[in-house]
Formats: structure tokens, sequence, C-alpha cells
């Protein structure tokens, strides 16, 4: 194993053992383990396969009223999924461990480049470039 690939474990290591990790594994237990909440999850997959399906043929075969029905569900289930407590943590859980990932790989990038990424301000003074 090269020094590189040996750091990137000690540091994939290191990362396992984070609050946003720890967080993200406890959510997602939760939300998967609710049976209703699949079932859902799996209605909405299905439903916009479906859609997608009818979506592809050509206009004359295309049913419209399957058309109609099944986004009138996929909102509904969007709308419940949405709302659920569960999913809400584990979105928000989702959230936290992309940032720190974000955040570990601008670290990574300042490192090579020497460029820190800057968050945009929309204040030009306070920049060096536009996006």
């Amino acid at each position: 194993m090269t020094k590189i690939i040996e750091l990137a474990h000690a540091l994939g290591e290191e990362i396992a053992k984070s609050d946003e990790i720890k967080n993200l594994e406890a959510a997602k237990e939760i939300f998967q383990s609710d049976a209703e909440l699949q079932d859902k999850m799996n209605e909405y997959e299905a439903d916009r396969m479906l859609l997608g399906q009818e979506f592809a043929k050509d206009t004359a075969e295309a049913d419209e009223k399957a058309i109609a029905d099944l986004r009138a569900r996929i909102e509904e289930l969007t709308r419940e999924i949405g709302a659920n407590p569960k999913y809400i943590a584990f979105s928000q859980a989702q959230q936290a461990m992309n940032a720190l990932m974000a955040e570990v790989n601008a670290e990574i990038k300042f490192c090579i480049t020497g460029e820190r990424p800057e968050k945009c301000t929309h204040d030009c003074s306070s920049c060096s470039g536009c996006h």
C-alpha cells in the first residue's frame, strides 16, 4: 500500500468514527425499520418507473389517465414521505454527512492546489473571482 492510500485509509477510519456518520447510521436504521414508510418509498419508485414507461410511449399510445393518476399519486406520496419525521431525520443526517465530506474534499483540494474554495457572498469585494 502506498503512503497516500494508507493516509486515505486512516482518514476513512476517522470519518467512520465521526458524529455525522454515527447519526446517519442511526437515522438510516430507524428510517429503514419503518415498514409503512418503506412501503411508500417502494410504491413511489414503482410509480415513477411506470410513469417513465408511459412517457416513453408514442403520444398516441400513452394512457393520459394513467399518467394523470400516477402523477397525482407520486405527488401524494412525496408529501407523505417528506412529512414523515423519520424521513426528515434521515435526510438531515445525510445532508450533514455530505457537508462533512464536502469540507474534507475542499481541504484536500486546498492542500493540492493552494486555493481555498470560497463561498459566494455576492459582494465582489470579498472575492478573488466569479464562480
